[in-house]
């Protein structure tokens, strides 16, 4: 298994749990697998080590799926965005030009 990139969703604090919670992306052989993670810690821990834990959660998910599957996967986004847009992309068809 090599997994090319992991990223979170926004990372959020909930109070009900007392945990952080995140979306966690795993790229691996060109899919992604999204995990929603959580990590039981107080407000005021840091960033790191949410992140690291947050982290092995997602990944264990990942290596331990029952049937893989279940895996959540979506679709990866070709490429990158345009660095620029013409005006005539800014435009919908009937309607004026973007500000």
């Amino acid at each position: 298994m090599l997994i090319e990139k992991l990223g979170f969703d926004d990372v959020r604090y909930n109070p009900e749990l007392s945990a952080f919670e995140a979306s966690v992306q795993i790229w691996e052989k060109g899919h992604v697998y999204s995990y929603p993670v959580h990590m039981l810690a107080p407000l005021h821990a840091e960033f790191g080590l949410i992140a690291r834990g947050l982290t092995e959660r997602a990944l264990r998910a990942h290596r331990h799926a029952p049937a893989r599957g279940i895996r959540l996967r979506r679709t990866p986004v070709p490429g990158e965005l345009p660095k620029t847009l013409e005006r005539s992309e800014l435009r919908r068809p009937g309607t004026a030009i973007a500000a």
